[in-house]
């Protein structure tokens, strides 16, 4: 693993230590996923802050509203997904994608009599 200072998206871990990336040399019946092997590979933890406002109003004796206004991921910040952990992938050690989605707002309204 690299010391934090030095993880980037394109290099999350030190691939060039240990690791037959030929295709051709691999084990066909003995091949198994990264993750039971090297558990302590891992993403960084998600910094997400999600809010909601509810206001209720009465618009007659029997007869009221709902506004709902949700905000997810409101800060905006990048989420970083899991490297890859495949050793005969080009992608290898590398992370290609995000674990949550971008800022998302969200809108209700419900009336209940």
């Amino acid at each position: 693993m690299l010391p934090k200072s030095e993880r980037k998206a394109e290099r999350w871990f030190r691939t060039d230590v240990g690791f037959n990336r030929n295709t051709a040399q691999q084990l066909d019946r003995n091949i198994r996923t990264f993750p039971l092997r090297f558990s302590g590979v891992r993403s960084d933890g998600q910094a997400r802050w999600d809010f909601s406002t509810i206001k209720n109003f009465p618009i007659g004796e029997r007869v009221k509203a709902q506004f709902r206004a949700e905000v997810f991921n409101a800060w905006n910040h990048t989420n970083l997904g899991a490297p890859n952990v495949t050793p005969t992938s080009s992608a290898f050690g590398t992370i290609t994608g995000t674990a949550s989605d971008a800022r998302t707002w969200q809108f209700a309204l419900k009336i209940t009599f």
